[in-house]
């Protein structure tokens, strides 16, 4: 085992390693969490950034810490995968002399690799003098529920890139007066998503490595899938149906499985982050729980590597809904007497009607025909029309409707 930790630490030996572009959000609370004793579970799909946030926050601590005080480990690696937490760190200690009362900082990356990792990080943020970053890209949504974690983990996020960061990512200068350039790049991160390492570098065989090494790595061996070309079916057929309202039960029947099979398989492609769910808007539980739903995909690089082709309409919605969910707003979606509104989102100031419009095809008063009499009976407050470039507001019957590109809201968030 020493000899894959020399080189997963390089600091030991006073050589550089790369920090990557920093994502300030999650830096700083990375930051923050230095100040507490729980431990910290970073989530997130494979190869969406967490491991360069645990470089980059090694980097910040080097400048403070002894660097033999740092140890960075990568829990899936066949040299380590088959040793418990307790070993990892008794070697540590072992190969720099450390005094037992000398406080250490383990980064522990992909750790539900680990059987009862749970038990083990509880055992340790209660005994020891080490701070604990841990990162997790599959089953962390459930093993965080585990009763032995309890007020021991704090749990941070990490999604694909946000519009702003995107633009950074891409070295985008804009001034002030310059903000035509913003719907050029909008439609640029369209159609490339958010994946940090595929923005900066487009490899065609990108998505194709990622989508096999989540549905291999992070649900076929973990939960001994027998038939993984079923897994892969679903998440094709999901991505066919990106913002369109569908049923367990109608995929089911495409794909010959049982429901509960479909709903067991969709449940993995959402503990992985893969896929997310849009509940219907509904007073009534059972319309919310049991009716249809609709299905997003996680990235829209990756949506379109299994569509095959660009829907700019499904990523519009499909980024649109991703907003929502970045910011913990509680939304679902419309569909009452054949008539259906893409989001609901509930404001602290009243209901909210919200269409996805890519392009706007007609005047605004011929929509409003179609949307006002909906939203009244649903006493909606306003009706927003997202789109990529229009732009207006108006009153009609007491009621705001406002137009407003993506972009712009993407930009103030």
């Amino acid at each position: 085992m020493n000899d894959i930790l020399n080189l997963l630490n390089p600091w030991w030996y006073g050589q550089s390693f790369e920090t990557g572009i920093r994502r300030t959000t999650y830096y700083e609370k990375l930051l923050q969490a230095l100040d507490h004793k729980r431990a910290v579970l970073v989530v997130g799909s494979r190869r969406v950034g967490k491991t360069t946030l645990f470089y980059q926050l090694i980097g910040k601590l080097l400048k403070t810490i002894p660097k033999t005080h740092i140890l960075y480990a990568l829990m899936d690696h066949p040299q380590i995968s088959s040793y418990t937490v307790f070993e990892l760190l008794e070697q540590f200690r072992r190969q720099f002399r450390h005094d037992r009362k000398k406080r250490l900082y383990l980064f522990l990356d992909e750790i539900q690799y680990i059987n009862d990792w749970e038990r083990q990080i509880k055992a340790l943020t209660d005994t020891e003098n080490v701070k604990i970053f841990l990162s997790g890209s599959a089953s962390s949504q459930i093993l965080l529920k585990s009763p032995f974690l309890t007020g021991r983990v704090e749990k941070i996020e990490v999604y694909p890139l946000d519009f702003k960061e995107f633009l950074t990512f891409r070295n985008a200068k804009i001034s002030i007066t310059e903000s035509y350039k913003f719907e050029s790049y909008f439609d640029e991160y369209l159609k490339i998503g958010g994946y940090p390492e595929y923005v900066l570098k487009t490899d065609p065989s990108y998505f194709s490595d990622l989508i096999n090494n989540i549905l291999y790595k992070d649900i076929v061996s973990l939960y001994q899938i027998r038939n993984p070309d079923l897994l892969k079916d679903l998440l094709l057929l999901v991505a066919d149906r990106v913002g369109s309202q569908t049923t367990y039960a109608k995929l089911a029947s495409i794909l010959t499985l049982k429901n509960d099979t479909v709903k067991e398989y969709m449940y993995y492609l959402k503990n992985t982050l893969l896929v997310d769910e849009l509940p219907r808007y509904s007073s009534s539980r059972s319309h919310r729980i049991y009716g249809p739903k609709k299905f997003y995909i996680a990235d829209n690089g990756i949506l379109f590597h299994l569509l095959g082709k660009l829907s700019y309409s499904q990523a519009f919605e499909q980024t649109l809904f991703r907003h929502f969910r970045r910011h913990n707003e509680k939304v679902g979606f419309y569909y009452e007497n054949q008539k259906e509104v893409d989001f609901v989102l509930d404001a602290s100031s009243g209901k909210e009607f919200i269409e996805a419009k890519y392009q706007l095809q007609k005047t605004l008063d011929d929509v409003l025909e179609r949307y006002i009499p909906i939203a009244k009976s649903f006493e909606a407050k306003k009706i927003t029309f997202i789109t990529r470039s229009w732009e207006q507001e108006k009153t009609v019957d007491n009621m705001k409707i406002k137009v407003i590109p993506l972009w712009r809201i993407l930009m103030q968030n």
